[in-house]
C-alpha cells in the first residue's frame, strides 16, 4: 500500500459518485487535499457530498496550503500540485489533463480513477465484470472518455488475469 496521494476534486467526487472510495483505500494510506479542492467539492450540494464528508479527517486529510503556485489551471489543481510541492508528496490523483500533464513536468506521478479501477483488478480486488461495470456507470455519471481510451481500456480489463 502507498502511503499517501494528494487529490484535486474531480477524482474524488467520481469514485464518490461510483461510492468506491474503499477502492482508493486499498491503494493509499491516505489522500491529501488542500482546502481549496474540500471547498470545491461542497460549492454544490451533491448527494456524493456525504459520502467524502465521512472521511473527512480519517482517510481524507485537509491541508492549508502555505505558497500556492500560479499555474495557468483551476484552483483546486493549483492548490493540489502545491500541496504535493510542499509536502514532498510525489503522487498526484487527477483526471483533469492539463493539471496531470503540470504535475508530470514537476516529476510527480499521477493516477486517476481509471487507474485506481485497473489497480484494484489486478490486485483481485475486483472481477473484470465489477470493473468493466464502474467504467460503464462511470460514465453514465459524466465522465468524459474517448472511444479509444474505452476501446483501449477494454483491452486492458480483458487482458488482465482474474
Amino acid at each position: 500500500m502507498e502511503k499517501g496521494i494528494v487529490s484535486n476534486a474531480s477524482s474524488l467526487i467520481f469514485l464518490a459518485k461510483l461510492d468506491v472510495l474503499k477502492l482508493a483505500k486499498n491503494m493509499f494510506s491516505r489522500i491529501f487535499i488542500p482546502k481549496e479542492v474540500l471547498d470545491e467539492i461542497f460549492e454544490k450540494n451533491k448527494a456524493e457530498n456525504s459520502l467524502i464528508q465521512r472521511e473527512v479527517g480519517g482517510f481524507l486529510v485537509v491541508n492549508a496550503v502555505q505558497n500556492v503556485k500560479d499555474f495557468p489551471i483551476d484552483v483546486g489543481e493549483r492548490a493540489a500540485i502545491s500541496l504535493c510541492l510542499e509536502k514532498n508528496i510525489k503522487k498526484f490523483l487527477s483526471d483533469d489533463k492539463r493539471a496531470r500533464n503540470y504535475a508530470r513536468n514537476l516529476d510527480i506521478e499521477v493516477i486517476g480513477v481509471l487507474g485506481i479501477l485497473l489497480w484494484n483488478l489486478q490486485a483481485n480486488k475486483i472481477n473484470k465484470k465489477e470493473c468493466l461495470d464502474l467504467v460503464n456507470k462511470l460514465i453514465e455519471k459524466g465522465y468524459y472518455m474517448s472511444s479509444d481510451l474505452y476501446s483501449e481500456l477494454l483491452t486492458l480489463i480483458n487482458s488482465t488475469e482474474n
